[in-house]
């Protein structure tokens, strides 16, 4: 079993990087084409918004139930195993999706989904940490999640093409993507690659020290599920074609594709810290816009940037966990902050769901807007020294 340690100064495209790039590209374009068409059929079967609301709930749930597992998988067989075990879930209970009509067969799917999500999540961001360096882990994490933003558009809109010739097409298209992306990594990741790592590592201590970017993690968790899960059927409830809602979520993921890169070296250089609060503010501003705007074309412009603003904030937040833990917390680290996004991710649309269900569709980003507003007001009132980051 092979330990890796971290080299003092990495490039930024090395061949495990690239790999790793290549890696979330693939995911990102399974998780574009799965999460709006999943809503969007079972909106199509004639499903209450509440139970698509539970159903993108169950799972995240599920993505933070695995996240200890993955995390002492993760400990005691390494990178390699991990990833290809969530690929290979995620892909053959994706593709099913749409072979039953059966609410809690689609619960179970969720699940399945969900528990493969979170094994690629910890394994792949634990090993960007690792093979990243402090002088440019934010710029990594940025061409990371990057490529997952360039995957989730042509994930959508391949998605969406296939979708109308056949539902059933459109996710086994999806599954055959996950699957290709288990064969890279069968084949590009022969070591076990075992990163060294704590058995003892305290999570109140460690939830303690890195408060700030749990907190950040958690809403940002809820934005993006709220985006990606509910907005589609609130647009289609505003009258909008299926069509029209898919090129709305490109437009977002067009947004985040374009700023990640540029406002992640802002971070590296002007501050983790103030790029962040200024991505937490327009957020609100552009979440608000699209509560209160009817016209399309007006939604398009406030998408992108709604895109431009959500989408750093986990590169950001992920760079902060790995230059605040050291080398043997650092999977801890990463699950404990996949467990706080995940469960925010499971929070955003069902709370989401039942504020629309009883004061109106407008209130579909009520949910995390306060939530927002509140980490800046913790930024304000602590400081940039009190939260210890730069």
């Amino acid at each position: 079993m092979q330990h890796v340690s971290s080299p003092k100064s990495i490039v930024l495209f090395s061949t495990r990087l690239l790999t790793l790039y290549l890696l979330s590209l693939l995911f990102g374009i399974a998780l574009g084409l799965f999460h709006p068409l999943m809503s969007t059929f079972m909106k199509q079967q004639q499903v209450n918004q509440i139970w698509i609301g539970i159903n993108s709930t169950v799972y995240f749930l599920a993505i933070a139930l695995a996240t200890p597992l993955a995390n002492q998988l993760l400990r005691l067989r390494g990178i390699r195993p991990v990833l290809l075990l969530g690929l290979w879930l995620m892909g053959l209970s994706s593709s099913s999706f749409p072979f039953t009509s059966e609410l809690f067969l689609w619960h179970i799917i969720r699940v399945l989904m969900g528990f493969g999500v979170c094994f690629f999540l910890i394994g792949g961001q634990t090993a960007l940490n690792h093979f990243s360096h402090k002088t440019n882990r934010v710029r990594v994490s940025g061409i990371y999640f990057m490529a997952l933003g360039l995957g989730c558009i042509i994930g959508t809109n391949l998605g969406l093409h296939f979708y109308k010739i056949s539902p059933q097409l459109a996710f086994l298209i999806g599954g055959i993507i996950v699957l290709t992306s288990f064969a890279i990594v069968w084949c590009y990741f022969q070591e076990k690659l075992t990163l060294e790592t704590s058995s003892s590592t305290l999570l109140l201590p460690l939830l303690k020290q890195l408060k700030f970017p749990i907190h950040c993690a958690f809403g940002y968790g809820m934005a993006e599920a709220t985006l990606i899960t509910l907005y589609p059927v609130f647009l289609l409830d505003q009258n909008y074609s299926v069509e029209q809602m898919g090129f709305t979520l490109s437009i977002f993921g067009l947004g985040s594709l374009l700023s990640t890169v540029p406002v992640t070296n802002l971070a590296d250089s002007l501050g983790k810290i103030k790029v962040l609060s200024a991505c937490i503010f327009v957020s609100i501003l552009t979440s608000l816009g699209l509560n209160l705007i009817d016209n399309y074309g007006l939604i398009l412009m406030f998408s992108m940037l709604a895109g431009a603003s959500i989408g750093p904030v986990y590169p950001i937040c992920l760079a902060l966990i790995g230059e605040q833990v050291i080398s043997k917390d650092l999977s801890a680290g990463i699950a404990l902050f996949t467990t706080t996004y995940s469960l925010g991710n499971a929070a955003g649309p069902i709370l989401s769901s039942l504020m629309m269900e009883m004061l109106g569709n407008r209130f579909i980003f009520s949910a995390f807007i306060p939530l927002y507003i509140f980490l800046l007001l913790q930024i304000r009132t602590r400081g940039k020294k009190q939260l210890k980051f730069k």
